[in-house]
């Protein structure tokens, strides 16, 4: 990184400064704030300025071991003879004449860092220099300390103005990162980086600088990410270090209790005798006090200061730190709800007994909060013989994070050491799901429900609600549902097996196309959800607002689903849980998807996959991953297609088209069996954008209604400028530019070039919206449009360089066929032959390759 950082988000002190600069009644400046806020960066860009205009600059910086040194910071400017033994006045004169004259009749600035240091001479010839109109003079001193008796009179005495410096808004921060990094952070980080230093650009670089030189901030694909932990860099804890360590014994063990236990309620540091140096330590800007309701909550000033604190102290200091913190909340009775995991947490660290049962209870408590922590307490309640409940919270905690391996093998444990049916199954079914969706071990999956169902008498809806998931995951969606209508009617009560099921209903209705019916069933299972523990549903929320949004989309309210998403999107950045930042991701990448906002789609879908490196947190997973190559393909880029859907695109994108349709119906045609209505009709419709006659689109409501209205007008240019238009007023942008190209295409061919630019011109505005999109049907934005599909399918894979036998091979088609397609293309387009070929009809996509030909 550049040693100098952009002045990000100071304008406002900016201008500010500059005012005072100009004003003739003004002879000085007074910059404060808290250590790292930015006052030396913005006290040199002002310094920069005025020596750029001609004035005469000086910098000074006042230290600790020349305070008592007269002129001490002053020495690198004053002349030899300044050393002599006048009186106080003579010398003062002295030093300033000789600055004034040095100036040689320009603008004299001096700027003065660390004021608050200066010796008695310095700090009265500072006053001197301000007070005669010598001298402009910039003075910069820490928030909340003492400066000389001379420089505060400036301010007094209105010679100078004051400027209270502070640290930088949110949106500010994120614009410095983006400014420095040159591209924009993960959100998730980003999160993590406001949280950490609030805005104070010292702090800021530090941790970046630190990202960098470990290598956990690394690029990736024009995005940065951070991985592992944000660690302080050794220059920052020692700056740090010097604030926290100028305390006496009292403010210290007060800073540690905060460190570790904050926010403290000020009622219980009272009873702890620290009421004494709560005024001194936040008076010395160390700790906040801030009103919570009722209850008065006092936390350390920055929240690296309890970084810092905590490493600093010692293994034994922190057990007698935590037992302190336990004690004093037992006696306040630990009222609220948050308390008791934080009592379970300090007794545990202070090695004081406690009941695993609590234990357990508080990381239930802390699942959706403070997932880490959860998964902690969990381990530890296992560790203290808490039976067959902590076990299985254990395994399905580390299924909600992703750690499925370990997952499973203690789900095996669990396995046999079930003692009822009931349990047998419960374990069965979460194994089953781990094996599927975190491990893609569908076949084991499958097995062991089978052996389960035989091993416990009777029905039990925890093994068919696990069948069903894996069903729909397999795009069953009709015989899931057929599976869960009978659990959803034997389970009435809202509890955590309705609500599995429920889940699984809502991600095959909103494939079916049925909306209402899946937004009522999301509906209630967030109203469940929002009364159980996480525990008992790990990921159930995750699962059932992505379906909403997938439903939104599908029925065409973009709007909503937006809104909808960003909201989870924040939420989940907020509670920094992997498996809900990538579910709210893959929904950002859905609705982006359904906008037509390409290069967005593929930015949010590739946040959700490797959210948090979590391999498998969600069973929509390999939707998204589907989804994420047709992004890519639309981008006219290519990567390795999961199935036949994306594998449609792939081949589109590599010009393709004859294998696009073929691989597009084959998809179609297994959605529509297995009753994925929506879904067919999406990829009915695709087969459109190809530039094919889908067959009938199935009646799915929604954005379908649009599709077969798109269909019904393929060979109609008018028609088509209708469908546009429906689509753009549904928000979907980039089919409405597809639509509006084929339009244009019609018109041109008809000879009517005024309605052909008419519905390009509109093509091109809704493309704008439309970052990086490149699909078959724009295409004729920019070739030919009197070639036919197979024309320009033919002309476009000759273009990259491949023979005729290589296009035949790949086409299926003879080799005949393939020159005789040519040469009526070089009739039509008036060229001679292949090398004028790649200006015309374009390129391929990016990644593809024309392979050897005989």
């Amino acid at each position: 990184m550049a040693n100098d950082w952009p002045l990000v988000g100071r304008e406002q002190e900016l201008a500010f400064a500059r005012r005072a600069l100009a004003d003739p009644e003004v002879c000085g400046l007074l910059l404060t704030g808290r250590a790292g806020a930015g006052k030396t960066r913005l006290a040199k860009v002002l310094l920069a300025e005025l020596a750029g205009g001609g004035a005469r600059t000086h910098w000074v910086r006042a230290m600790s071991s020349a305070s008592t040194i007269p002129f001490g910071a002053f020495a690198h400017l004053l002349p030899g003879s300044a050393d002599g033994t006048g009186d106080r006045a003579h010398r003062l004169n002295q030093v300033a004449g000789h600055l004034t004259r040095g100036a040689e009749g320009r603008r004299l600035v001096l700027c003065v860092d660390d004021a608050h240091l200066l010796d008695d001479l310095s700090a009265t010839l500072v006053h001197q220099l301000a007070a005669t109109a010598s001298a402009f003079v910039l003075v910069i001193a820490p928030h909340g300390v003492s400066v000389p008796g001379p420089v505060f009179a400036m301010w007094k005495d209105r010679v100078a103005e004051r400027l209270d410096v502070g640290e930088l808004t949110r949106p500010r921060t994120t614009e410095l990162i983006t400014a420095v990094l040159g591209g924009r952070l993960d959100d998730g980080a980003e999160d993590r980086l406001w949280h950490l230093t609030l805005g104070n650009p010292l702090f800021l670089r530090e941790l970046l600088q630190g990202g960098l030189d470990s290598g956990s901030l690394s690029a990736e694909d024009g995005v940065w990410r951070w991985t592992g932990a944000l660690m302080a860099t050794p220059r920052l804890v020692e700056l740090i270090e010097i604030r926290t360590d100028r305390v006496d014994a009292d403010e210290r063990r007060l800073l540690e209790l905060l460190a570790f236990g904050e926010p403290l309620g000020s009622e219980p540091l009272v009873r702890l005798g620290a009421g004494h140096v709560l005024a001194s330590t936040e008076q010395a800007g160390l700790v906040v006090s801030e009103r919570t309701g009722r209850r008065l909550n006092v936390r350390l000033a920055h929240p690296l200061y309890a970084d810092v604190i905590r490493r600093r102290t010692s293994p034994l200091r922190q057990r007698d730190t935590y037992r302190i913190l336990a004690q004093t909340l037992d006696l306040t009775g630990a009222r609220r709800a948050e308390d008791k995991p934080r009592l379970v947490r300090w007794r545990l660290a202070a090695g004081l007994p406690t009941d695993p049962q609590l234990v357990r209870a508080a990381a239930e408590t802390l699942l959706r909060k403070n997932f880490p922590q959860a998964e902690q307490l969990a381990a530890e309640a296992v560790r203290m013989n808490g039976g067959f409940g902590a076990k299985f919270l254990l395994a399905q905690v580390r299924v909600a994070g992703g750690r499925h391996a370990d997952a499973g093998s203690l789900l095996s444990e669990l396995a046999g050491e079930t003692v009822s049916d009931a349990q047998h199954a419960r374990v069965a079914a979460t194994r089953a799901r781990n094996l599927a969706f975190g491990l893609n071990r569908f076949d084991e999956a499958s097995a062991v429900l089978d052996t389960a169902e035989t091993a416990v008498s009777g029905t039990l809806d925890d093994l068919v609600t696990a069948r069903a998931a894996l069903r729909a995951a397999a795009g069953a969606a009709r015989e899931a549902l057929d599976l869960l209508g009978p659990v959803l009617d034997r389970n009435r009560r809202g509890d955590a097996l309705r609500l599995a099921a429920l889940v699984v209903a809502a991600g095959a209705l909103a494939s079916t196309g049925r909306t209402e019916a899946c937004l009522g069933v999301v509906d209630e299972g967030l109203e469940i959800a929002s009364r159980i523990s996480d525990a008992s549903a790990p990921g159930a929320r995750v699962r059932l607002e992505h379906a909403r949004i997938v439903a939104l989309c599908r029925a065409g309210r973009l709007e909503e689903a937006e809104d909808r998403a960003g909201d989870d999107y924040r939420d989940a950045v907020r509670d920094r849980w992997g498996p809900a930042v990538a579910g709210a991701a893959a929904s950002l990448g859905t609705v982006a998807l359904a906008y037509g906002n390409v290069r967005g789609a593929i930015r949010w879908l590739r946040e959700a996959l490797a959210a948090d490196a979590h391999d498998q947190p969600y069973e929509f997973r390999p939707a998204v991953a589907a989804a994420l190559v047709r992004a890519t393909a639309m981008s006219g880029r290519v990567a390795e297609p999961l199935g036949d859907w994306d594998g449609a695109w792939v081949a589109a994108a590599r010009g393709e088209l004859s294998r696009a349709l073929v691989l597009g119906a084959s998809a179609a045609s297994a959605a529509s069996e297995d009753g994925r209505l929506a879904v067919a009709a999406e990829i009915r419709h695709d087969l459109v954008r190809f530039g094919a006659s889908p067959g009938e689109i199935p009646a799915a409501g929604g954005m379908a209604e649009l599709y077969a209205a798109h269909a019904a007008a393929v060979s109609d240019a008018s028609a088509l400028d209708a469908v546009a238009l429906s689509f753009a007023d549904a928000g979907a942008r980039l089919l409405a530019a597809e639509a509006s190209a084929q339009a244009a295409r019609i018109y041109r061919a008809e000879g009517k070039n005024g309605s052909a630019a008419m519905s390009a011109q509109r093509a091109r505005a809704w493309l704008a919206s439309c970052e990086d999109a490149a699909t078959p049907a724009l295409s004729s934005l920019d070739t030919p449009l009197d070639l036919t599909v197979r024309e320009l399918e033919i002309a476009r894979l000759v273009a990259t360089g491949l023979t005729s036998r290589a296009v035949a091979d790949r086409l299926v088609v003879s080799v005949r066929t393939v020159d005789n397609v040519l040469h009526g293309v070089y009739a039509k387009l008036g060229i001679s032959g292949r090398r004028e070929l790649a200006s015309v009809v374009g390129p391929l996509a990016s990644g593809s390759s024309p392979g050897d030909g005989p």
